[in-house]
């Protein structure tokens, strides 16, 4: 798919998307943290104890374990057991992303805000649907975009052509990125999840936000990150790059035996979780 994509494009883009395909090796102390994570006899205590020499992701995981999306009862004050509360998934797209990728300071007005919305928002799905943990689809809808960052942090020219023309011209971020690039968001941050090895909880909600069908070991995840990123632009929820509220994907819809009932429980919920989470940790 990557290969005819790029035999669409001129040399120049060719050249640049080719260098973003070299996606940084993870940090030393990034290695370790996540080796600690996959092994089999895992020690939480030892997990702590190395996330703790680094101060900004020690406070990204405390951050996230003391959100709305967790409900924790009082405040974490120690990796350890913050780590129990939001599991080795969860813990472990953290990790790898913390150190490179900081959402917070990408270029595009409403970017971290729809971002925020899509965990919020997949998170009640998944509560209202009880179909995956409510933690992990929060922390895939917030990695959703990752592919942006990417071509944010590699491309930024092009990222600010895609936004303009997005606006100017009406059309999807996808389109436009597709057109300029000859790949889109969703492909590009595929090549940073295959080399990082995440869990398919979390690699196929990113890759199949647009196309939840195509998932395969994460169908429930990728439909509810589908939903969740649709729900949050209909409500006008921050700005992930365009003017537009995709269709939604009825087998998405299906999938999670979704009623208009459990819709409104859905938006109940995003309500309230999304006025703590503006006001808690995970925004501090």
């Amino acid at each position: 798919m990557a290969s005819q994509a790029l035999a669409q494009v001129t040399p120049d883009i060719r050249r640049r998307i080719e260098r973003l395909r070299t996606i940084p090796t993870m940090p030393r102390l990034i290695e370790r943290v996540v080796a600690a994570l996959d092994d089999a006899e895992i020690d939480l205590g030892r997990v702590g104890e190395l996330i703790e020499v680094d101060q900004a992701l020690t406070a990204q995981i405390l951050r996230l374990a003391n959100s709305a999306f967790y409900g924790a009862q009082g405040r974490t004050t120690h990796v350890a057991p913050a780590l129990v509360l939001l599991g080795t998934t969860v813990t472990r797209s953290l990790v790898l992303t913390s150190s490179v990728f900081d959402l917070q300071k990408v270029g595009l007005r409403g970017f971290w805000e729809h971002s925020i919305g899509c965990a919020v928002a997949a998170g009640a799905l998944a509560k209202v649907t009880q179909r995956v943990p409510p933690g992990e689809a929060s922390a895939a809808g917030l990695l959703h975009d990752l592919g942006k960052v990417i071509i944010y942090r590699e491309l930024p020219e092009d990222f600010a052509t895609i936004v303009e023309r997005a606006h100017t011209e009406g059309r999807s971020f996808r389109a436009v990125e597709q057109a300029l690039l000859g790949v889109d968001h969703a492909e590009v941050a595929t090549w940073l999840t295959a080399r990082w090895h995440f869990p398919p909880q979390l690699a196929e909600p990113i890759a199949f936000h647009h196309h939840p069908g195509r998932a395969w070991r994460a169908a429930d995840h990728a439909a509810i990150v589908h939903l969740a990123d649709i729900l949050v632009r209909a409500v006008g929820f921050g700005n992930g790059g365009d003017p537009l509220v995709p269709e939604v994907d009825p087998a998405a819809w299906a999938r999670l035996e979704l009623t208009a009932d459990m819709l409104d429980r859905v938006l109940d919920q995003f309500d309230f979780d999304l006025d703590q989470a503006l006001n808690h940790a995970v925004l501090d």
